[in-house]
C-alpha cells in the first residue's frame, strides 16, 4: 500500500521572500498573497502572519503561498528605493530583470526585486494543481475604509464580489505596470486590496479578514471559522458606501509640479462638485462633479496625486 503523502508546511524556514508556504496533499487551487509590495506598507506582511499562524497544512487543498513584495524597501521602511515596483510589471521589464540576474550583473534595487519576486510567483504557478488566484495587499497614506481594486473581466468581478468591500473599477487600467494587471493577463484571477492607512492599527486586521475570506472562497480551505467574522468585520468597515465605484479621473504628479493635497481627505470620501482638492504649480484642482476621492497623496513620494470616481448603480 502506498503511504499517504504528508502535506507540506513551511513558515519562516525558507528564504526571507517567503512568509508562508502550505501545500496540501490533495490538488486544488493555488492562492498567492503578496504583502509589502511597497516598503512603507508593512500591514500586509503582518496580516499574513496573523491569518496563517494557526492554519494547519492538513486543511489545505492545493497551495497557499505568501510572499514579501519588496524586501529591500521593506528593510529600509521606504516605499521604494529606485522606482515603484508596482509599476514595473510588463513582459519587457521582467525580461530585463531576469537577463541581469542570469548575467550576474548588479541591478537597481527594484529591478532585482522584480526578477526575484516574479520568479517566485511563476514557480507557484508552474506547480499549481488547479486555478491560480493572486491577491496583492496594500495600504494608503490617507485614512479611510478598505476597498478592492477590481480587474477588467467577469471572472475578476465575480471574485471581487465575494468580499464585502467597495470595489473600484477602472483603477487597475489607469495604473499600467501593476502586478495584478500582469498576472491577470496571464490567466490568473487577481485582486488588489487597499486595507487602510499605513500606520492604522486597523489595517492589518482588515487585510487579515480579506485573507481569511480568500482562503475559503477560492477553495484552498473548505471551511474556515475566521471567514464569517471577517465578512462581518469588512461589512462594518464599508458601512453605507456603495458596492461599486468607477474611476473617472486620475491626477498624475510629476517632479516640479508642486503638488499639495488639501489636508483632511480620506479614501472614498464623498465631495461635491467644485470642492477644492489640491494645489499645484498651475493653480487649484477642484472636484469635477459630485463624487468620491480615492487615494489622496499624503506622502512625499508617489506619482498619483489622487483619483476621483462616481458610484455605480
Amino acid at each position: 500500500m502506498t503511504a499517504e503523502r504528508v502535506p507540506e508546511r513551511v513558515i519562516d524556514r525558507v528564504p526571507e521572500r517567503v512568509i508562508a508556504q502550505l501545500r496540501g496533499a490533495l490538488p486544488g487551487p493555488t492562492l498567492v498573497v503578496i504583502g509589502g509590495m511597497h516598503g512603507n506598507e508593512p500591514a500586509g506582511i503582518a496580516a499574513v502572519r496573523t491569518a496563517v499562524a494557526a492554519l494547519p497544512a492538513t486543511a489545505i487543498r492545493g497551495e497557499l503561498v505568501a510572499l514579501v513584495g519588496n524586501l529591500r524597501a521593506s528593510a529600509a521602511g521606504r516605499r521604494c528605493l529606485t522606482e515603484d515596483l508596482n509599476r514595473m510589471w510588463t513582459a519587457a521589464r521582467i525580461a530585463e530583470a531576469r537577463a541581469a540576474r542570469d548575467a550576474g550583473a548588479a541591478a537597481p534595487s527594484e529591478l532585482a526585486e522584480l526578477g526575484e519576486l516574479s520568479a517566485a510567483i511563476d514557480a507557484a504557478i508552474a506547480r499549481a494543481r488547479g486555478p491560480v488566484f493572486v491577491i496583492d495587499l496594500h495600504t494608503t497614506s490617507a485614512a479611510g475604509v478598505p476597498f478592492a481594486v477590481v480587474g477588467p473581466t467577469a471572472a475578476h468581478r465575480r471574485f471581487a464580489e465575494a468580499f464585502p468591500l467597495p470595489g473600484i473599477v477602472g483603477l487597475e487600467q489607469a495604473l499600467p505596470g501593476v502586478l495584478t494587471g500582469y498576472y491577470g493577463g496571464r490567466g490568473c484571477i487577481t485582486l488588489a486590496i487597499e486595507g487602510g492607512q499605513h500606520t492604522s492599527a486597523a489595517a492589518a486586521d482588515n487585510l487579515a479578514a480579506v485573507i481569511a475570506i480568500a482562503l475559503e472562497v477560492t477553495g484552498v480551505v473548505e471551511v474556515l471559522p475566521d471567514a464569517d467574522p471577517g465578512r462581518a468585520h469588512l461589512l462594518r468597515e464599508r458601512a453605507e458606501l456603495p458596492h461599486r465605484i468607477e474611476v473617472a479621473v486620475r491626477h498624475g504628479v510629476r517632479p516640479g509640479d508642486g503638488f499639495r493635497m488639501v489636508p483632511g481627505f480620506a479614501n472614498l470620501q464623498p465631495v461635491g462638485a467644485g470642492t477644492l482638492l489640491a494645489h499645484d504649480a498651475a493653480g487649484e484642482l477642484r472636484a469635477p462633479f459630485d463624487g468620491v476621492v480615492l487615494l489622496p497623496l499624503y506622502q512625499p513620494d508617489g506619482d498619483d496625486g489622487f483619483f476621483f470616481g462616481r458610484a455605480l448603480a
